[in-house]
């Protein structure tokens, strides 16, 4: 079962009670319906698992409760409460008032009687439980996004559409000798007759499982199958009333196989197995691999089990992005109409996750915005990077960030952030307007321009985990790391939304410029409603392909990119505070070793010969510095103030690098004196030369020694125009 703590609401004090959010593990109800009495009785299970705040838990029932045990000890009924936690009237969640130890595990059971659900009325296809004569039962589910409470919360206690967890229920209909049938989409054993226990997997959630119940003689169903382009072998259930003369089986079975073909293809491979259920009566709603749905939606509905589904919004506020792209593919999927940032803003993600209804703008206004940002690139691009998130985000739920930052990723361009925070999240422009930034050193204060010690900025960091730590990390081949980034904004308005961009370049470079070096990125992440003065730190997953091996050293650049506020075309990072780099690159190196340091650099004028100095701490006087030229490379070697060094105790010493001291030759172009301080002037050819920086540590230095070693390039008036830096910790 997955546990996506990181996805939950926060915890919420309310009438001075902590109410804190817990992860079910597994959900085991009966269900029982009885024809003699036409009532209906419920008995169900919870597992589930406190998260990092002791408190009461929350979860949702829409049924009188008959009683309670918790940990199988009988509890009052009157321990179960309902309070509004943020979401509003008819949004409201149950609370067990009893305080739980953070982390502690638990099973909660509850008995109920069921009818219709305690949850506001409406939609095209509302919930149904009736009996006629025979007695035959009319029950079916009545899901909707539009309504709060609408999804398995109405039948069985369940959670927010954050979680994720494995679900049995047994339904049984006593009281009757008429047949029934259950069309359902999750895995069915006939126990009896009247009798069902279905099961669905650990990935499912409250918006997941379809149930529809009716006398058999009441229903018609047509089988067909649809091969996919991906591999599976689809078996489609279309299922109608049989009074319904309108619907023909046979076409709408035809239909969704066709429109499976044509999503497995667009898209990508289907997420749920080899079953596809619709029960084509009415309305439209989605499931996991179903739908209900008149003629009319049933293609739209069909594409929810790629989007919706398949990819899930981790709370109603991010309900709209699934409605919006499937409404955009109604439409054929090819619009490209530019967004007018003249026009008044849009909100389709409130962000407030006790919300549980779907925007109401989500299909028009979340079409227009996908059209918007067809239209900054093309139809094409847009559709394969849908299908990029699609392949990459099935495993659980996502939210609007997640998608905003994919779309930041994958096209480069600034003015999806300027969308987003327009016709997404529903923002004006801001007056007066942010001025956010990153720390070039410790002590910078904010100036865009700024000549310290630009290139290892302290509001950068990484960690092998996401684990919140504060410290650098060097990164770890072979497996996701994580980007963090500490924003500033220092202007007199608020950044109600803003994104942080952060690249690989794999070399240390010494004049990287905005945006070409910047954009696109591999990673973005963002954050809201920074207050002048404030802070805020952002993490971004650095995922594992994307890691350079072991030996690599990279320079990483990171942007801040805000409506109103976003670097100047050309600018480096010394010249503007929404710029920061890092080119740390940590090293535990023996005594004895040579280790060499990619970099590029280039000339700064024809005929101007490059200035780098060598700065070396206290303890670290004596490793030798030397640039040694890629191979192949032809530059004049330089007559300057480098210091001559007998090269023989080279012969026979490893490279802790070997694969890069490879790529370099072995006779230096210039030799820097030892000593703190050191420079030498180099010709460079015109363009990007790469060169190495290659270090010796000598065998006298005591183990534990530690300290930065960096290397600066000038220009012709001395200031510094870029740098690496080498976090050297000498080890035995």
């Amino acid at each position: 079962m997955a546990t996506n703590f990181d996805l939950a609401p926060p915890a919420v004090t309310v009438g001075g009670i902590t109410v804190v959010p817990v992860d079910l593990q597994t959900i085991d109800a009966r269900l029982v319906f009885d024809g003699a009495s036409s009532t209906a009785t419920g008995d169900a299970t919870i597992a589930f698992t406190v998260g990092p705040t002791a408190g009461r838990p929350m979860f949702d029932l829409r049924q009188p409760i008959t009683a309670v045990w918790l940990d199988g000890a009988p509890l009052p009924v009157a321990q179960i409460l309902t309070r509004d936690l943020g979401g509003g009237v008819g949004a409201e969640m149950r609370v067990l008032d009893t305080v739980l130890a953070a982390g502690s595990v638990h099973t909660l059971r509850l008995t109920y009687g069921v009818s219709l659900p305690l949850s506001p009325a409406g939609g095209g296809y509302p919930p149904g439980l009736t009996w006629t004569a025979g007695p035959r039962l009319a029950w079916n589910g009545g899901f909707t996004d539009l309504f709060a409470a609408r999804y398995l919360e109405s039948w069985v206690p369940a959670n927010l559409i954050w979680d994720q967890y494995a679900i049995t229920v047994q339904i049984q209909v006593i009281g009757t000798a008429i047949a029934h049938t259950l069309i359902t989409n999750g895995a069915v054993t006939v126990l009896a007759a009247n009798q069902w226990s279905v099961v669905f997997p650990a990935s499912s959630t409250a918006m997941s499982t379809l149930f529809e119940l009716r006398a058999s003689d009441a229903l018609a169903q047509a089988v067909t199958s649809a091969a996919l382009p991906s591999g599976t072998n689809v078996t489609i259930e279309a299922w109608k009333l049989a009074s319904n003369a309108a619907v023909v089986l046979s076409t709408q079975a035809t239909n969704l196989r066709n429109w499976l073909i044509e999503n497995d293809t667009a898209m990508g491979a289907y997420s749920h197995g080899n079953r596809f259920v619709a029960f084509i009566q009415q309305g439209g709603m989605e499931y996991d691999g179903g739908c209900t749905a008149g003629t009319g939606a049933l293609r739209h509905e069909a594409y929810h089990s790629w989007w919706g589904r398949a990819v899930r919004p981790a709370s109603q506020a991010d309900g709209w992005f699934d409605e919006g792209w499937n409404t955009y593919h109604d439409s054929g999927g090819a619009g490209a109409a530019a967004l007018n940032f003249a026009a008044a803003p849009r909100m389709l993600c409130n962000r407030n996750p006790y919300s549980r209804i779907t925007s109401s703008n989500a299909y028009a206004g979340g079409e227009a915005l996908f059209s918007g940002i067809a239209a900054m690139h093309n139809p094409v691009a847009l559709t394969s990077w849908m299908a990029e998130f699609y392949h990459s985000r099935r495993d659980r739920p996502v939210t609007t960030l997640d998608l905003e930052s994919h779309l930041l990723v994958k096209s480069g361009n600034p003015d999806v952030v300027d969308a987003f925070h327009r016709f997404v999240y529903g923002l004006s422009d801001p007056s007066p307007g942010p001025n956010l930034w990153l720390r070039d050193d410790p002590a910078h204060t904010g100036t865009e321009q700024w000549n310290g010690r630009f290139w290892d900025s302290p509001d950068l960091w990484i960690r092998n985990r996401d684990d919140g730590g504060t410290v650098h990390q060097a990164p770890i081949a072979g497996r996701d790391n994580f980007f963090y980034a500490r924003v500033r904004n220092q202007g007199a308005g608020t950044a109600g939304h803003f994104m942080v961009t952060f690249q690989i370049r794999q070399f240390a470079g010494v004049q990287f410029t905005y945006p070409a070096d910047f954009l696109p990125p591999i990673a973005a992440s963002g954050g809201f409603d920074l207050a002048s003065g404030q802070t805020r730190v952002v993490t971004a997953r650095w995922p594992a392909a994307l890691v350079p091996p072991a030996g690599a050293h990279a320079c990483w650049l990171a942007t801040v990119l805000a409506r109103g506020d976003r670097p100047i075309a050309g600018r480096h990072v010394w010249e503007h505070g929404n710029l920061a780099q890092k080119n740390l690159t940590i090293v535990r190196a023996r005594r004895g070793a040579w280790l060499i340091f990619p970099f590029v650099t280039s000339a700064l004028k024809l005929g101007l010969p490059a200035t780098f100095e060598i700065r070396r701490p206290a303890g670290l006087e004596k490793v030798t510095a030397e640039i040694v030229p890629r191979r192949g490379l032809l530059i004049e070697r330089p007559l300057d103030d480098a210091e001559v060094l007998d090269c023989g105790h080279r012969v026979g010493v490893a490279s802790s690098d070997g694969e890069a001291d490879s790529l370099f030759d072995e006779v230096p172009l210039a030799e820097f004196r030892r000593g703190a301080l050191s420079r030498v002037r180099l010709p460079l050819p015109v363009g990007t030369v790469p060169l190495g920086l290659r270090l010796f540590v000598p065998k006298q230095l005591a183990p534990g020694t530690k300290g930065v070693v960096d290397l600066v390039q000038l220009d012709q008036r001395g200031r510094v125009i870029g740098g690496i830096a080498i976090d050297l910790q000498i080890v035995d």
